[in-house]
């Protein structure tokens, strides 16, 4: 299974970005299934596997690696219940920060010397930012690493159970808040769209983008999340990403 299929029409390690022509934004959702499946659905063991299968089974074209991108990273997607609804649980990065100040972001950095895996990384890098302690994380696996514009990133999945918004203890140097969007939310197409963008050699890609107010998720966090939601909810997630080839306009012949 490859991630571009339907999603990056062209891979990304034949994408030389030099300059950013153009991108909009569209809608191009399909209709949402209305039997929303319940909590203990979800999050049963055998949706559980599957969906791990899913996840590890996609692949992103490499991009290719330089001294800009060769750190190594990892982030938690935190699934929990709020307000007896499933959802994701995002933070907002303060805007006084050197990198994605003011940017939507999972919980997460770059590996430490002292992290015995990068599943440890986003695991520690959840509880610096957000007072989440490992032990209340039930990890259920990682995907592939991403590598993108500074870091290589690795996206691990982790079930909080209930969770109350109020008493997670957010770093007052690195996030704004922390907010949590339902699962419910992604399913709406009124709520998805995605950027395109072309790029000098003719060739482009697509990410998705998701509405949420002041919240909006985009770049490697919206990413992320859609290779989530596809894997999670295969049946009621149809939020399909492809690439449109720009209209070439040729001067009249006179």
């Amino acid at each position: 299974m490859n991630i571009y299929t339907g999603f990056l029409r062209y891979p990304l390690n034949e994408v030389k970005v030099t300059k950013l022509r153009f991108c909009f934004v569209r809608t191009l959702c399909s209709e949402v299934v209305h039997s929303f499946p319940s909590i203990p659905e979800i999050i049963s063991e055998q949706n559980k596997n599957e969906c791990m299968k899913r996840i590890q089974s996609i692949r992103i074209s490499p991009r290719e690696l330089s001294e800009n991108n060769r750190k190594r990273a990892a982030v938690l997607i935190p699934l929990c219940v709020i307000d007896k609804q499933l959802s994701l649980l995002y933070t907002l990065r303060r805007e006084n920060l050197k990198r994605h100040r003011g940017q939507v972001s999972f919980p997460g950095g770059i590996e430490d010397a002292t992290d015995s895996s990068l599943v440890d990384t986003a695991l520690r890098e959840t509880e610096e930012e957000l007072g989440i302690s490992k032990e209340s994380v039930k990890v259920w696996g990682s995907g592939s690493i991403i590598v993108g514009n500074e870091f290589c990133v690795l996206p691990v999945l982790g079930y909080l159970g209930p969770l109350n918004l109020n008493q997670l203890k957010p770093n007052p140097d690195e996030v704004e808040m922390a907010f949590s969007i339902p699962l419910k939310h992604f399913c709406s197409k009124e709520n998805c769209r995605y950027t395109q963008f072309r790029c000098s050699d003719s060739k482009g890609y697509v990410l998705p983008v998701y509405m949420n107010g002041r919240c909006r998720v985009w770049g490697i966090t919206a990413l992320i999340t859609h290779i989530v939601l596809t894997s999670l909810l295969p049946n009621h997630y149809k939020h399909k990403l492809e690439y449109i080839k720009p209209m070439v306009l040729h001067p009249p012949v006179l």
